[in-house]
């Protein structure tokens, strides 16, 4: 009769922090668009696959939906390069 032999494996998980990733979204976009309010969500659950991105800013005056979006993007074309998913909603300030 042969024996059943228990194969133990060891599974090394290694958690993901994106803190410092939305800090570096949330600096490029201060810096690029003056916002009144910008709000930067991983939404993949700490791991930096997707973002939501709220920006309210005076510099997206006379600008079409899409060009403010292209403002966005253009601002963290860098890191857009690693990320899998962005939702961008953007809404113009008066001054």
């Amino acid at each position: 009769m042969f024996g059943l032999h228990r194969v133990s494996r060891s599974v090394s998980r290694q958690f993901c922090s994106s803190t410092s990733a939305e800090d570096r979204i949330r600096t490029l976009l201060t810096s690029a668009l003056k916002p009144t309010k910008l709000v930067v969500e991983d939404t993949s659950g700490g791991c930096g696959a997707m973002y939501s991105i709220k920006v309210e800013s005076e510099m997206f005056q006379g600008k079409t939906l899409v060009m403010q979006h292209k403002m966005v993007k253009g601002a963290i074309a860098e890191e857009i390069k690693d990320i899998h998913g962005l939702t961008v909603s953007t809404k113009v300030v008066k001054a």
